[in-house]
């Protein structure tokens, strides 16, 4: 993880530092995820596919999750999706490479998943990402 990725990140990238944006008060990445929550229960509970993989999306009981599937289920955490929005990466990690700044802050591969649910919520350019991006730069 690259824990330069936001001004606003307190912490190492290690646990539990790297749960960070879970309390971080922040209002643009709070209407950001709540865009990501609402498209997971966008189908009433029922799967969301997430085009160019097999995946589907389903909403979550914890707030700071929504829940992947493609063969199992797993979940994609609310600082995975604001490291990708920062970096352009989730990535696989081991614990001994928690310093990769490829690696999501949970060391677990959210690619190409995130890269879907983006689309799906417009792209890069939409305005929530973008202020997203503004206060990550510190702008």
């Amino acid at each position: 993880m690259d824990p330069n990725f936001c001004r606003r990140y307190a912490g190492d990238g290690t646990p539990p530092s790297n749960r960070y944006c879970r309390v971080c008060t922040e209002v643009a990445c709070d209407r950001l995820w709540r865009r990501v929550q609402s498209l997971a229960a966008s189908n009433g509970g029922s799967p969301i596919p997430l085009p160019g993989t097999r995946a589907v999306l389903f909403p979550n009981k914890n707030p700071d999750f929504v829940r992947l599937q493609v063969n199992c289920r797993w979940g994609l955490s609310k600082e995975d999706f604001l490291h990708y929005v920062a970096t352009g990466h989730a990535g696989m990690g081991r614990r001994g490479q928690r310093s990769d700044p490829r690696a999501s802050p949970s060391c677990t591969r959210q690619e190409p998943y995130v890269q879907a649910i983006v689309e799906l919520l417009g792209g890069m350019d939409t305005p929530e990402i973008q202020a997203v991006r503004e206060v990550q730069k510190g702008g």
